[in-house]
């Protein structure tokens, strides 16, 4: 019995080790993405895309984490609970969208030809906080109000876009086109506020679906680790 707990406690501090050293990586890879776009793009522009404010959540998100293995805090925190799982819920956002949504719609070179950053920000951090969640997060700690919650940062963005193009701002693309939206599902002078609001409910709705699949798939989990 004694020589299990011993092995139990090595492979215990093996993956704390372990998780330093991923959140460690994750930290760095959503650091270079957001670096490389600020020096493409400037600082005004590339804080306007939702794509960087959810690598900036993951990356503020990792950051904790890292923070609090080192110190070795517990997971059990709600509040540190509930920001982790809006993150990877808005980081899957972008992933989604990018590799769904906008490849098919924009069949550009910037889309073809990816840069590394496009690369860091729309594929790897955002497998990579997934893979965080499943290797490493405490299981059981979301609850049936989180999803509705969590939404609180895509709505949050789109009044956002809303306030900056009321003030002038601008995005930038590939061949150095320049549009006054970041996506064409918010542009309501082209589409209509009838349609964008038709395609933002639908963002909404698939979000809230898609957190409580997580949800769902969480609970299931701790069922399954209690195995």
């Amino acid at each position: 019995m004694e020589e299990k707990s011993e092995k139990n406690i090595l492979n215990e501090k093996w993956r704390e080790v372990a998780r330093i050293i991923f959140n460690a990586i994750l930290v760095i890879c959503a650091g270079i993405g957001t670096f490389l776009t600020v020096i493409e793009l400037g600082m005004a522009m590339t804080l306007s895309a939702f794509t960087i404010q959810s690598n900036l959540l993951c990356l503020i998100m990792s950051s904790v984490t890292l923070i609090r293995q080192v110190l070795k805090r517990n997971s059990d925190n709600r509040l540190y609970t509930f920001f982790k799982g809006m993150a990877l819920l808005s980081i899957l956002l972008t992933f989604i969208v990018y590799n769904f949504v906008l490849k098919p719609y924009f069949n550009t070179t910037q889309v073809q030809n990816a840069t590394l950053a496009n690369n860091l920000q729309h594929i790897i951090v955002p497998l990579m906080t997934v893979a965080d969640y499943f290797l490493f997060e405490k299981k059981g700690m979301y609850t049936m109000w989180h999803p509705f919650a969590w939404t609180a940062f895509p709505l949050y963005y789109v009044g956002y876009t809303a306030i900056y193009k009321a003030f002038g701002g601008m995005y930038k693309f590939s061949g150095n086109t320049v549009a006054k939206f970041p996506y064409f599902f918010l542009d309501y002078e082209t589409f209509g506020l009838k349609t964008v609001g038709i395609w933002v409910l639908l963002i909404v709705i698939g979000f809230i679906g898609s957190s409580y699949l997580l949800v769902g798939l969480d609970r299931i989990l701790v069922k399954v680790q209690k195995r």
